[in-house]
Formats: C-alpha cells, structure tokens, sequence
C-alpha cells in the first residue's frame, strides 16, 4: 500500500502534528482489489479510526502518484466520515475497451482530510491541515482468462541469462512479490518493473553469476503470502 500526503492548507507549521495524528486512523479495509468483467461494480470500505471527522475523496486513476483518468466511476467520490466510522464506496465500470486477453492494473486512491476533535476548542485558523491518503492496486480481469492468478504466481520461469537473473511471466496475470531471493540473498524489489511482472512480460536482475535456488513470495488477491522454489537449471 502506498501512502502519500497532500498539503491543504498553510498555517502554523509547528502545530502541523496534530493534523496529522488526528489523521492516522484513516485507511482502506483491502490492499488491493480486482474487478471481475461483467461484474456490474465492486465494494470497497473507507475507515476512521480517529476521534475527529473526516472530508474523504475518493477515484481510481492509471497511476499511483497522482490522479489520471481511469475508466472507472466511485460512487460515491466524496463522503463524510464520523469519527471511528466506516463507509461503503461502490467502484463501477465504465468503459468496455479495456484488453481481453490479459489484466489490466489501476489504482484506487482515497485521501482524507480531517477535522478538529469535539470538544478540544482547536480552530482551523491556528492549524496546519494536511490530508493524508492511501493507494492501493485495482486489478480488472477479463473473463475466460486461462488458468488462474495462482498458477501464474507459481508458475514463473526463472532462467540464467548473460546479464543476471531473468524472471519471465508467460500468463496474463499481474505477479507481486513479496519478498524474492537467490541462494539466500535478496534481490532488490524497489523497481516497479521488479516488484510487479506484468502479463507477458520479464524483467532481469543484473548478477555476475546467477545460480543456486531461487526462492519468491507472491501477493495473491486477498494480500496473502504464497511461497515458492525453483532450482535454476
């Protein structure tokens, strides 16, 4: 899950920690989601989990960073959240000329901006707001996709080639690790391209020498952890 945070206003700099405490309690129930084609529209839960009310906004955008035009509607885009609440949100499809013979990813972003605590006399002119956010995948799968994200995430060809280390995705499933090494040392997950292989595609880990056994942890639909070996030919 990606957090980022988003100026909103500019006071008193010092007093800015409180904003963001108040803030801490906001959050997704999922890690990641996947829209079945056909499904009409999925649910996704907002919380609160502090004492002070929330203004949340809500979208699902082709990148993580910031928001890009996705086709795909939520409903609805801006709520109320009592304080220690939770809201229902509904992500519907609205565009039938996505890829049908592979997935394809999104993001669900939700920021937040909270309010003063009852009771507490605290005023919006002596502090610091922040909105503070969360960002998560969104995965939309075409129907009738061969096998399924669990025989892609265990069937991954890992194969010794003259730069390093290749990993090559032949299904047309997202694959995220988790965790990924060779003979005990971990390789670096801190590219996108590396830490999601995306249908069809590879990705090579520059090594001077690339053998032994290869060990990964995968992210499945539900963010469990599924872990698999390979001894390299």
């Amino acid at each position: 899950m990606t957090r980022y945070f988003l100026h909103i206003s500019l006071a008193t700099a010092l007093l800015s920690v409180t904003a963001v405490s108040q803030a801490e309690g906001f959050g997704i129930n999922t890690t990641r989601l996947v829209y079945p084609q056909g499904a009409g529209s999925i649910n996704v839960t907002l919380r609160n989990g502090s004492a002070a009310p929330m203004l949340a906004q809500s979208a699902v955008s082709r990148v993580s960073s910031h928001a890009e035009p996705a086709p795909f509607t939520v409903i609805p885009p801006l709520v109320r959240l009592e304080p220690n609440s939770k809201h229902n949100l509904r992500i519907l499809e609205n565009s039938s000329s996505l890829p049908a013979d592979r997935e394809s990813v999104f993001y669900f972003r939700a920021s937040a901006i909270p309010g003063s605590k009852p009771g507490t006399g605290e005023s919006d002119n002596h502090l610091v707001r922040f909105g503070i956010g969360n960002s998560i995948k969104l995965f939309y799968r075409p129907k009738g996709l061969p096998g399924t994200a669990l025989d892609a995430q265990k069937n991954l060809q890992f194969s010794r080639v003259n730069q390093g280390l290749k990993v090559t995705n032949t299904s047309p499933y997202h694959v995220s690790f988790a965790h990924l090494s060779l003979e005990g040392k971990n390789l670096p997950l801190d590219k996108a391209d590396a830490k999601m292989i995306a249908p069809f595609a590879s990705y090579t880990w520059p090594l001077p020498a690339a053998k032994g056994t290869v060990k990964w942890v995968t992210i499945d639909d539900h963010g469990g952890d599924n872990a698999f070996s390979q001894k390299l030919p």
